[in-house]
Parts: structure tokens; C-alpha cells; sequence
């Protein structure tokens, strides 16, 4: 028996396990971390330009999979660590399994106020600011029991409901000797999903056999279950239509005939109508957000309306709306059970129903067809997302596409119609710049293969520096940058509200004209490929093209100022805060 340092033990682990990649950024506090996870080991190391885009790196690599190992990354001391508190807070309130593992000065100098110690409140006590936005964060304090502590967390990320955890470890207990026999790391890497309560199964069976319109509405805890094909199975075999959230997209096939698509305030008409109508609604791994339920107007719950809530996370159970049935449990096993039921019952697609549903579809596709094929210059979003739609399904059906937050929110979930179930959208924490490095993490995570961003300018500021990744590792990644100068979703809504602005545009003081640095130079400095367009005809061809390059590539598109968000439903917020927001429809 021989001995090994903490920081080595835990990298030997880390490779045992499986994992493929970590990602990170060097600084002094994590040295021994960095010096074993890349010399000591065959796993790949992605050095990012900051610590936000690892975690974000690893974020996109997670939701590719959604299933171990996990993405690993490694961050230093002080602000490099603090740099991570919006990422991990992303993670953890879209249920995004990482692990981070993050240095920290020498136990023997704690409280003395150090360079970077975070000592004031306690001890180098940077883990607190974590402890509300992670499933578990801690620092090691014994390198005799940093293994077992490692293992317990690896555990706590990858069961359960999935999230972030963190572990901080200071320099010397990285740098300590222990010894070299590792334990099987099997027992803390793997778990068994909890599954519903029979009698619940029965209960919710019984609701949907004696409903007339019943819709099941999902979100991504049909992605962290893997439960697309029981999704499918239970649509079917019960025949109900399906809706999913944004966060939801592509766990449902989008051309599927039972399918509405998105729902919530930039909904399809279809989904809308159906969710208003419905009089049982099946909700699955989704809590029912103002986003996703238009201010929570769209549901007459549960006046005219029974909820069947199913989901891992009990305290998500009823939060929104009362439930008529309640059942934690994964949502691939609900599935399977509710399915054996549904057909034990007899339980057959409402002909009428579907046929409801198909008139307002029609007429919902024939009042947005002219933004769809729009050819004004500057481009129409629904026209862009369209485009992006067809070429994505024609160059590679399951190509991955990361969309962001801000105007894109208002026109990707109803017109970037989707069948790959690799499609992912920031869509409840909505930290801007999320895809520019999500997207390379899903690009690692698909054998260095193709992968699409799409984000607005303002969010391309915010974390564009990911292209010098990027074109680092040599991936095939493509940015879709929607430029207008502008954060126009706020701009918009603050000129509904106030009849003007404050903050949303950016203008050169000097003669008030609108200004961005140029993208397309900015991009070509960091080593990719960039290109402008400017027509509406252009788009696709140009899409078409960087994906075909196989390189790093930015494409700055030219987007309307003049182009109002899509709503399918004005709720009112964020006035008439002390009315009570009654379900239906509401006028703009």
C-alpha cells in the first residue's frame, strides 16, 4: 500500500467513474486539482476564459445526456470562485447535474484575512453564498474522510432531482497524503428513480378515464428522466394531445399529430386553446411557471379543471395549482404505470377533441404563415427561426440548438419547430449569454460534433468570449447572433408601459446613434469564422454553409427593431399587481 495526495485520489476517481471532461480556469487555489485532473489522468481538459463559462460548458454537456458521469469543473479562489454564483444558480433552478470542485487558501492562514479569503463572516466561508442555489456545497476540512465526503456528493448531483454540488477544497488538504486504495466508486455513481404510489396510478387513471379533454403538459423533467419514448407511449396509447413548456421543447415530437407545441405566453394559438378547454390536465416535470401558463391565466384550476401532478421533487407538487392527484416519482416510471393503466381501462383517443384541436391549429398556422416567410430587411424573428428549423432538420435531425433569453423568448418556442430532442432553452433562470458557451459544452458532449446557438446581440456581449474556446478545441459550433442594438423584450414592454425607455438601447453618446462594437471582426480576432447578413433570403443559405464548414463560426444577422414580441397572451404583468388574474383570455 502506498499513498497518493487528496487531489490526486479524487482525479483517479473521477477517471474510475467514467468522466470524459472538465472544464475549469487556473488559479492558485486549485493547482494541485488541475496539476492531477490533466497530467494524471486521460480525461480531456477544457481551460475556459471564465469561470461562469465552464460551468455553463458543463451545463450544455449535461443536458445532452442527462445521465453520468458527470461534467466536473474546477475553479481557484475568490472572485474566480464568486465568478460562478449565476451559473450554479442556473444549474441549480434548472435541475442541471455538475459537479464543481473548487480550491481555497491553506487551512493553517484561515481568518487571517489572506489574499481572496472570503473571512469576515467565518473562515474562509465562501461556501455559504452557495448553500440557497446548490443541492449540497461544503468545504473539506480532513483529507481522511476527502473521499468518502467526495463520493456522498458525487451522489447527491446525479440522484434524485439533478443539480449542482460543490465542493471546496483548501490547498493543503489537496496537497495532504492519503492512502492509494480507492474505494469502488459503482455504489455512489449509481441509483435506483423512485416510481408513483400504486393507489395514485388508480386515481389518475380514473380522472382521465372520465375526462372529455384532457392534455398532458410536460417539461425538462421528461429530459432528465430520458422518458421521450414513454411520453410518447402514453400520448398514444391514451390518446391525448401533448403540450410542452419551452424548457419542455423536443421532449415531444413537434410534428407528432398529438402534439400542440409550446404553451404560456409565446404559445401556439392550438396549445393555448387546448390548455384554456381542457378539463384534466396531466402535468409532468414542470411546476407550472408565469411563462409557462401566461401569468397562470391559461388553467381554470381547479374550478374547471383537475390536476394529476406528477414529479421527483415533492415540494414541486402543488405549487402553482391545487392538485386532485399528487405522485412523486420519476417521470419515465409514472409513465410506464400510467400507460399499463390506460390501457387496462380501455382508454381511447376523443375523436371530437383531436378534431377541436386540429381547427384551431389550422387557424393558428394560417394567422402566423406571413411572419413566418417574411422577407423584410431587417429580418423578421419568426422568418429566422423558421429558416433555422428546416436547415437544422435537413443538414442533421438531431443537431443540438441552444436557444437564449431576452426577444428570442418571444418567437423560438412557437416557430423553431423542433424533432430532435436535443434542444434546450435557459428558460427558467434566463441568464443571458447562457448558449455562446452551453452550446461547446453540447458540442463536447456529441463527440466534438456540430452544434447552434441562438441569442440576441446583447446576450452575445455578455458571453461571446466563449468563441476563443471554441475555436481552441476545434468545434464545429455555429452562433446565431440576432443583432438590433437593443435588449427589445424590455424595451418593448417598457414603452407599452411608460412610453419610453431607459437602458435598453445603446447609443453612441457623441451623436445618439444606435452602435455595437462589429461582431463579425470581433469574431474573425478570435480565430472563427464570421459573416453579416442582412436579407431575409440569405439567411438559410449562410446557415447552411457554417454548419457545412465544420469550424467555429459567428453569423451576425440584422434583426427589425420594429418587430413587436409574439404574444399569444398579454397577462398583466407587471401592472394591475393587486387584481386578481382570473383565467381566460385577457386583453392586450
Amino acid at each position: 500500500m502506498g499513498q497518493i495526495t487528496v487531489a490526486h485520489a479524487i482525479a483517479k476517481l473521477l477517471e474510475k467513474i467514467g468522466t470524459e471532461v472538465v472544464f475549469g480556469v487556473n488559479g492558485h487555489g486549485n493547482w494541485a486539482l488541475l496539476d492531477a485532473l490533466i497530467h494524471e489522468t486521460g480525461m480531456r481538459g477544457v481551460p475556459a476564459r471564465a469561470e461562469d463559462q465552464a460551468v455553463q460548458m458543463a451545463d450544455g454537456y449535461w443536458r445532452m445526456r442527462r445521465s453520468g458521469p458527470l461534467p466536473v469543473v474546477t475553479t481557484s479562489v475568490g472572485p474566480g470562485n464568486m465568478n460562478i454564483v449565476p451559473a450554479i444558480a442556473t444549474a441549480y433552478y434548472e435541475s442541471i447535474a455538475v459537479l464543481v470542485i473548487a480550491g481555497a487558501g491553506a487551512t493553517h492562514w484561515f481568518d487571517r484575512g489572506g489574499m481572496e479569503e472570503a473571512y469576515r463572516s467565518g473562515p474562509e466561508d465562501w461556501v455559504a453564498v452557495l448553500k440557497p442555489i446548490t443541492k449540497k456545497a461544503f468545504m473539506m476540512t480532513r483529507p481522511d474522510n476527502a473521499i468518502d465526503m467526495f463520493l456522498r456528493a458525487y451522489h447527491t448531483a446525479i440522484s434524485g432531482r439533478p443539480g449542482p454540488v460543490v465542493i471546496q477544497i483548501p490547498f493543503d488538504i489537496q496537497n495532504t497524503l492519503i492512502d492509494d486504495v480507492l474505494p469502488d466508486p459503482t455504489p455512489w455513481t449509481t441509483w435506483h428513480p423512485p416510481g408513483p404510489d400504486p393507489v395514485g396510478v388508480v386515481e389518475a387513471i380514473e380522472l382521465i378515464k372520465g375526462a372529455s379533454r384532457p392534455l398532458i403538459v410536460v417539461g425538462s423533467g421528461i429530459h432528465n428522466a430520458r422518458a421521450w419514448d414513454a411520453l410518447q407511449a402514453f400520448a398514444e396509447q391514451a390518446g391525448i394531445p401533448v403540450a410542452t413548456t419551452s424548457t419542455g421543447k423536443g421532449s415531444f415530437p413537434e410534428t407528432h399529430r398529438l402534439s400542440v407545441g409550446c404553451i404560456g405566453r409565446a404559445g401556439t394559438g392550438h396549445g393555448n386553446a387546448a390548455a384554456r378547454a381542457c378539463d384534466v390536465v396531466i402535468g409532468i416535470g414542470t411546476h407550472f411557471s408565469d411563462i409557462d401558463t401566461g401569468g397562470w391565466t391559461l388553467f381554470d384550476i381547479p374550478a374547471k379543471t383537475k390536476l394529476i401532478h406528477v414529479d421527483i421533487d415533492s415540494t414541486e407538487l402543488g405549487r402553482a395549482y391545487p392538485t386532485a392527484v399528487a405522485l412523486v416519482s420519476d417521470a419515465r416510471i409514472a409513465l410506464d404505470a400510467l400507460t399499463q393503466a390506460a390501457k387496462a381501462q380501455g382508454i381511447a383517443e376523443r375523436a371530437d377533441w383531436i378534431a377541436q384541436i386540429a381547427q384551431e391549429r389550422a387557424q393558428w398556422e394560417a394567422s402566423v404563415a406571413e411572419m413566418r416567410r417574411s422577407s423584410i430587411s431587417p429580418l423578421h424573428y419568426a422568418r429566422i427561426c423558421d429558416d433555422t428549423a428546416k436547415v437544422a432538420a435537413d443538414y442533421d435531425g438531431d443537431l443540438p440548438i441552444l436557444f437564449d433569453t431576452g426577444h428570442l423568448l418571444s418567437f423560438a418556442p412557437p416557430f423553431l419547430t423542433t424533432s430532435s430532442r436535443l434542444i434546450a432553452h435557459n428558460g427558467f433562470f434566463h441568464r443571458m449569454g447562457w448558449s455562446a458557451s452551453a452550446v461547446i459544452g453540447a458540442s463536447l458532449a456529441r463527440n466534438n460534433g456540430p452544434a447552434l446557438a441562438m441569442l440576441g446581440d446583447g446576450s452575445f456581449l455578455m458571453g461571446g468570449v466563449a468563441v476563443a474556446t471554441a475555436v481552441e478545441q476545434n468545434l464545429p459550433v455555429v452562433w446565431v447572433v440576432l443583432s438590433n442594438r437593443s435588449f427589445q423584450i424590455e424595451r418593448e414592454l417598457m414603452i407599452k408601459l411608460y412610453g419610453r425607455e431607459a437602458f435598453c438601447d445603446y447609443k453612441l453618446t457623441k451623436t445618439g446613434e444606435l452602435w455595437n462594437p462589429d461582431l463579425v471582426k470581433w469574431a474573425e480576432s478570435m480565430g472563427a469564422n464570421a459573416m453579416r447578413v442582412t436579407d431575409a433570403d440569405a439567411f438559410a443559405p449562410a446557415l447552411w454553409l457554417a454548419l457545412e464548414a465544420g469550424v467555429p463560426t459567428v453569423i451576425d444577422v440584422d434583426v427589425s427593431m420594429d418587430i413587436e414580441g409574439y404574444r399569444s397572451i398579454w397577462y398583466p404583468y407587471p401592472k394591475n399587481f393587486y387584481d386578481k388574474w382570473a383565467p381566460g383570455p385577457l386583453p392586450a
